[in-house]
């Protein structure tokens, strides 16, 4: 388990910096933990604090109830075989073969010409490089240089694999099949792992649970499903509506949508559903009960990995006691609901 504790880190002299402010994280062991952020959020820099590469100015690191904070550097090199990491540029030796490349920190550590052959061989099959193991990076694509990244992450059979934007510079076929491999090395391995990223796409693809910082503050955090359905902060929502749209569409804002009830309005409702309850016949429910007709608007249902979520935007009609009345029925089931505003009767 890796856990953070007010985690603070300063750079500069009289002009400081504030890289991380009070930072405090749980990941649990064989999770896929993704942390998002902008440009200059602090995302990397707390990355880099969990392996101790970046010292923080203050708070704690714990990784399996051992104090990283409180290491000598030689206590943290050894602890350091059981974090790999990868990087956005491969970080390889381009005069040396694949091969080579992967063995390079099992030489660096003394391991056995056979032994090395062994590891190597078998990191290969895992990643699908097998076959161009005598090949030079210069030889290589964009999403093997990443493969052979990882492969030689894991040559120390780390316990954790951190993850800086791997999949930044790829094209996104190739950013899918490098997810695809992170999450069957994670299930394989049940090694645990943390990417950092600044595209809400590969959150949704590969992570459990996700922290969003920004200004070196964790703004918001939680499982991915519950986030993309009930986003709580602006720079959450923003990051999610990149991936799907769950503002009101403009043609739904050009009805005239006002905020307060009136006799000649029906009510403008929005429902967010997840797991079995995406598929409850809500609608036909209200219509059936309170014998009334219920227009749907806009809806959209998506899957994160194998769990279904989506958004239903309807208009609730009647008089203004069956409206209030229908949406009070709506509240008590196990979806999220909120009135976005009122419509004319006509829309």
């Amino acid at each position: 388990m890796i856990k953070l504790e007010n985690i603070t880190k300063t750079y500069g002299g009289k002009a400081q910096v504030h890289a991380l402010k009070g930072i405090n994280l749980t990941i649990q062991d064989g999770e896929i933990f993704g942390i998002i952020g902008k440009s200059g959020a602090g995302k990397s820099t707390l990355v880099r604090c969990i392996n101790m590469l970046e010292k923080p100015t203050s708070g704690n690191v714990m990784i399996d109830d051992k104090m990283m904070t409180h290491m000598t550097d030689s206590q943290l090199r050894a602890e350091r075989k059981n974090i790999g990491m990868i990087f956005q540029h491969f970080n390889l030796l381009s005069s040396r073969t694949v091969f080579d490349n992967i063995a390079f920190p099992l030489e660096l550590i003394g391991a056995s010409k056979d032994g090395i052959k062994k590891k190597v061989a078998d990191l290969l099959e895992l990643v699908g490089l097998t076959d161009r193991q005598f090949n030079y990076p210069s030889q290589l694509s964009g999403g093997q240089k990443q493969r052979v990244g990882i492969a030689r992450a894991l040559a120390s059979d780390p316990n954790i694999l951190l993850c800086d934007e791997a999949t930044s510079a790829l094209d996104p076929q190739t950013t899918k099949s490098i997810l695809s491999l992170l999450k069957d090395i994670n299930k394989r391995l049940n090694i645990t792992i943390v990417i950092i990223t600044h595209e809400m796409a590969v959150i949704k693809e590969i992570c459990n649970r996700v922290a969003v910082i920004e200004g070196g503050i964790i703004k918001e955090e939680g499982r991915v499903v519950d986030v993309f359905t009930n986003p709580q902060s602006q720079t959450m929502k923003d990051f999610v509506k990149s991936v799907i749209n769950i503002e009101l569409p403009k043609g739904i804002t050009m009805l005239g949508v006002t905020d307060q009830p009136a006799p000649d309005r029906n009510m403008l409702v929005r429902l967010r559903f997840k797991g079995a309850a995406t598929n409850d016949p809500v609608v036909a429910a209200v219509v059936r009960k309170f014998n009334t007709n219920v227009s749907v608007l806009y809806g959209n249902i998506d899957y994160i990995q194998d769990e279904p979520f989506g958004y239903l935007i309807i208009v609730i009609m009647g008089d203004m006691e069956t409206q209030a009345k229908a949406f009070a029925y709506i509240k008590e089931l196990p979806i999220g609901s909120e009135v976005l505003g009122y419509v004319p009767r006509n829309h």
